[in-house]
């Protein structure tokens, strides 16, 4: 029966790269990925996310669904997983919001049932462990602290290292009993029930998809075909199925990955036993970076050894639950290697030293990759002055990628997008100065969003921070960026202003605050000039502020305005724009918020003025740059 939900499956998303667009009243189709909250439906060719809470739909389910469809749209905080683009390399552009959902013949299997019964048997911390190795799902806080610095989980589980590992020991132990051609297929039927349960994982399909193919090509072929053949057969499989697989990193690295052994295979030759071993590790890792800086947004270049010493303890882990997963209940043993993974990893990321950077573009990412396999093309075929030269410019190349040129050079302001909430980062130079952190009751905006940007922006400290006033969504964030993130000066007080650092003075407008009782009355207006504009940050002030503003300071200029309260109808009253006349507005607001900002009443205000504006829940972060020199 899985195995015809399986075959339906791959045929209903072989025609996924046609863009398919059905207005209907009524959506029937199969469930082909299940989530707690959702799930994925294929309906006529065009797979659809549906939103469902706490829903108990598995693979395999069989639905009819009466409801409106419409583009996919999700809010996205700065750093934060992007679902949209998520689901977009998927092939899924269109949202389904089910009025009513009938069920007209469900799946025999209930594998996410099973799963919960099976990671029941282990403690939280390492049911966590467990569940991000054998079914890829990292949902947990758990991981993000000793293990997850590391940076191993979520690489094993991409690469699918552990089930090879765990197919040779199936293979050895199979042998005994016979030959070895029938021991390497019977192990995959050992596995099938894994690959069900993890189905439609992408490593695990292609795993099993290549073993399958290399098994025909040795013994019913005789090993006509290369180990790259086989990739190559194997890849141009999977993209005819469905070529927005390509986008995903598991494929990227499930087939990048394999090339470039099997060049180094050939590109070695000239090294023999522990040599080869050092110099395959070191070009692995070298593959491995721009996965590291895109979801860790740094390179450490001491985990490279210390990665090395923890494969064997995670190897051991995931064989252990693989055979906990197969009924030999062996649950303590998965404890015993998590204990000390945790602890040694704890004590080591103490002597860790990251280089903050930016994610590699698509076009890098590609000419890196080009590159490293041209390396070993032209070691094998012993074009020896080629090789150097390709082996000096990509580690020059990536050794310029970290260097914090750029940030030496330039200046800029950026409008981070913190959803409901304000954080602006102005940068000159080294100095960087953050006004107001963000704060949201649902996540931690520090830890989830202003310091990966930071790192994205090689940024290791905050010389000055400012909170413009004592609302959550402008300070909620400061306590617990202080605790993870080094910040040099904090300032709340109107009486600290002017002030100068790094080449940039700050001023306070809001200079009756001590006359007010309100929290939005008393915040702070920072004004600064950089970039040979004048920028005006309003906190969450009032109209009554900006009136103020502008008979005591009627010579003040605005370039770029940060509006008032989120574009609230509160702040941002006519005169104050005819009195400034910015070349700019920025809105910094949540999607869909709760409150309405912006409102209308203000973007009628600038449109009848000609002010152009962007808003971070549209736009995401907003970003001004300019060089030092210029």
């Amino acid at each position: 029966m899985a195995l015809i939900y399986l075959a339906t499956f791959l045929l209903g998303v072989g025609v996924s790269y046609i863009r398919i667009d059905i207005k209907s009243d009524n959506y029937s189709g199969l469930v082909v990925e299940a989530r707690d909250n959702y799930f994925i439906l294929l309906s006529k060719g065009e797979k659809l996310y549906v939103y469902q809470k706490d829903n108990t739909y598995e693979i395999g389910d069989y639905l009819s669904i009466s409801g409106e469809k419409k583009e996919t749209n999700f809010s996205k905080i700065e750093s934060q997983f992007d679902f949209s683009s998520y689901l977009e390399r998927k092939g899924i552009v269109y949202e389904l919001t089910p009025q009513n959902i009938k069920s007209i013949s469900l799946s025999i299997l209930r594998i996410n049932k099973s799963k919960k019964s099976f990671l029941n048997h282990f403690d939280e911390q390492t049911a966590d462990l467990v569940k991000s190795l054998l079914f890829a799902q990292q949902e947990s806080d758990l991981l993000d602290g000793n293990i997850n610095y590391l940076h191993l989980s979520r690489l094993v589980n991409m690469s699918g290292v552990y089930i090879y590992a765990f197919l040779s020991m199936l293979e050895f132990a199979l042998s005994f009993l016979f030959k070895k051609k029938w021991a390497k297929l019977a192990s995959h039927g050992v596995l099938l029930p894994y690959y069900i349960f993890t189905f439609p994982r992408f490593t695990i399909i292609r795993i099993f998809v290549l073993q399958i193919l290399r098994w025909f090509n040795q013994y019913v072929f005789k090993k006509k075909f290369s180990s790259l053949d086989i990739l190559g057969i194997g890849g141009l499989f999977f993209l005819f199925i469905d070529y927005h697989l390509g986008y995903q990193d598991s494929f990227i690295i499930g087939f990048t990955l394999p090339a470039i052994i099997a060049f180094m295979k050939e590109g070695t030759w000239w090294l023999k036993g522990f040599k080869k071993k050092i110099l395959e590790a070191f070009f692995i890792n070298l593959l491995m970076i721009p996965f590291e800086i895109k979801y860790y947004q740094s390179i450490n270049l001491l985990l490279i050894p210390i990665q090395t010493l923890f494969t064997p303890l995670i190897f051991l882990f995931a064989l252990c639950a693989m055979l906990c997963f197969y009924k030999i209940p062996i649950y303590g043993a998965c404890a015993f290697f998590y204990h000390p993974i945790d602890g040694l990893a704890s004590i080591l990321k103490k002597v860790t030293f990251p280089i903050n950077v930016p994610s590699f573009s698509p076009w890098f990412l590609l000419l890196y990759i080009i590159l490293l396999i041209a390396v070993f093309y032209y070691r094998g075929i012993n074009f020896i002055p080629l090789y150097k030269t390709l082996t000096i410019s990509i580690l020059s190349l990536l050794t310029l990628y970290c260097l914090p040129i750029n940030n030496l050079i330039s200046e800029s302001v950026t409008f981070i997008n913190v959803g409901q909430g304000d954080a602006c980062l102005v940068q000159r130079g080294t100095t960087s100065i953050l006004i107001d952190t963000g704060g949201l009751s649902y996540m931690d905006v520090a830890k989830e969003s202003l310091i990966p940007y930071f790192k994205k922006q090689r940024i290791y400290d905050i010389d000055l921070l400012i909170t413009t006033h004592d609302d959550y969504d402008h300070s909620g964030a400061l306590d617990s960026l202080k605790e993870n993130f080094y910040v040099k000066k904090v300032v709340q007080e109107a009486t600290s202003f002017p002030i100068s650092i790094g080449g940039i003075t700050l001023n306070n407008y809001n200079t009756h605050i001590s006359e007010y009782s309100d929290d939005n009355d008393k915040s702070l207006v920072i004004g600064f000039h950089l970039m040979r504009k004048d920028f005006l940050i309003m906190g969450d002030a009032p109209i009554a502020v900006e009136k103020n503003i502008i008979n005591e300071f009627p010579n003040l200029k605005c370039d770029i305005l940060k509006l008032g309260h989120h574009g609230s109808k509160t702040s941002t009253c006519e005169e104050f724009i005819r009195f400034l006349n910015p070349e700019c507005a920025i809105i910094s607001c949540g999607l869909n918020n709760r409150y309405g900002h912006p409102h209308q009443e203000v973007l009628q205000i600038l449109n009848k003025y000609n002010i152009p504006y962007l808003r971070t829940d549209y736009q995401g972060s907003i970003h001004f740059s300019n060089y030092i020199f210029m």
